[in-house]
Parts: C-alpha cells; sequence; structure tokens
C-alpha cells in the first residue's frame, strides 16, 4: 500500500460554495455508516485552462445527519480530485469505516485516454483523507524499451473484513501502484480484467496490494 500522508480534512473543502453547488451532479454514489450519509458525486464544471468549453468534472464527498442519536459530525463537503474524462465513481462503508474510489484521467494525443485510479480511506467525521491509494495501467514493450500510458477503468469498490477490494478493466498489459512502486520495465500481465486486493486498508501499517489480472 502506498501511503501518500494523513490529510486532516481533504485536499479542498467547499463548505458554503455556491459555484460549485450550483454545477450539475452527472453521477452519484450513496453510502451510510452510524447513522450518517455520505454522498459521492461527479460535477461538472468548466476547464478553466481552455479559451472555449471543456469540461472539468470534479468529484467530491458530501456528509449529513439521519440520525442525531448516533450521528454527531458536522455536515460537510470536500472535493477529492478533479478528471478531465467522465469519472467512475464508488463508494462503500461498514464496521471497520468508509473508503471511495474514483478514475481520472484525460486525452493525450497519440496515446490516447490515460485513466487512472485512486482510491481514499475517508475519516467518517472530517472526510479527511487518512490513507489514498492509487493504481495506474500501462503499455509495456517486450523488450523493455520506452512504453506508454494505459488505462484502469473502475468497476466496483468491496469492503470485506479486514480488507478492501477493487475491480475493473485494464487497457494496457501491465498494471502497478500508482506511483509506481517497482522498477520499469513493469511486470506483463495477462487479460483484460483486473482485481486488487488491499490487506487491512483500515489499520496504521500499510501493506502491498495484491494483483489478479485475467
Amino acid at each position: 500500500m502506498r501511503l501518500f500522508g494523513t490529510i486532516a480534512v481533504g485536499i479542498v473543502a467547499l463548505l458554503g460554495s455556491s459555484a460549485h453547488a450550483q454545477l450539475p451532479v452527472v453521477n452519484e454514489a450513496r453510502a451510510s455508516w452510524q447513522g450518517c450519509a455520505y454522498s459521492l458525486k461527479v460535477l461538472q464544471d468548466a476547464d478553466p485552462d481552455f479559451p472555449y468549453y471543456q469540461p472539468l468534472y470534479r468529484i467530491s464527498v458530501q456528509s449529513e445527519v439521519v440520525s442525531s442519536a448516533t450521528c454527531t459530525l458536522t455536515p460537510r463537503t470536500v472535493e477529492l480530485g478533479t478528471s478531465k474524462l467522465t469519472p467512475q465513481i464508488a463508494l462503500a462503508a461498514n464496521a471497520d469505516g468508509l473508503a471511495a474510489a474514483y478514475s481520472f484521467g484525460e486525452y493525450i494525443r497519440g496515446f490516447g485516454n490515460w485513466v487512472r485510479i485512486r482510491i481514499h480511506r475517508l475519516d467518517p467525521s472530517t472526510l479527511g483523507s487518512v490513507k489514498v491509494a492509487g493504481l495506474q495501467g500501462h503499455f509495456v514493450p517486450s523488450n523493455g524499451g520506452a512504453g506508454m500510458p494505459g488505462a484502469t477503468s473502475l468497476g466496483e469498490l468491496t469492503l470485506h473484513s479486514g480488507y478492501l477490494e477493487v475491480n475493473g478493466t485494464l487497457n494496457g498489459n501491465s498494471i502497478t501502484e500508482d506511483p509506481a512502486t517497482t522498477p520499469w520495465p513493469y511486470p506483463i500481465v495477462q487479460g483484460s480484467r483486473f482485481v486488487v486486493i488491499y490487506p487491512d486498508f483500515f489499520s496504521q501499517t500499510p501493506q502491498s496490494p495484491r494483483f489478479v489480472t485475467f
């Protein structure tokens, strides 16, 4: 597991931002935990780096109180990331905690779509990212020469007792953590689907993920 660090209250807090509140929601996933409700949303914005309209998708997580008897948090919204391509999202909760996953990427001329995945362990009270893991696909030539970026599309995020599972599809012949923890050339794999297991995702001791492709 790649530990990116503890982030107290997430990347960008959006409380009170009327501009973000007015953006259209193009996708949403929901989960509940101890009387609190959580939603992971994809908001469609305009990319400020272009003189003409190009979409920029903002991925944000929001909390709200359902039962004040068990949920004592202060509702808030935190932006987790952005994408120039339409993201796939997933949100899950169990007795261990709360986790969110999303794809993000952009089109690269001459290469095609470069799409990666982020998985966040979230603090249910603050929505801060306690752990962040990443996945990325690659095209690795058999001779070990220069490769090209691939794409990982998010399928499902599942929380089991003691571990987290992510599955999806791979466009490429290699998949690694993002950033990669192994040297180039990355191992070549077979198949267009992947399952990645993160042991003890909610523990304080990071462990390396287990990859299966088929």
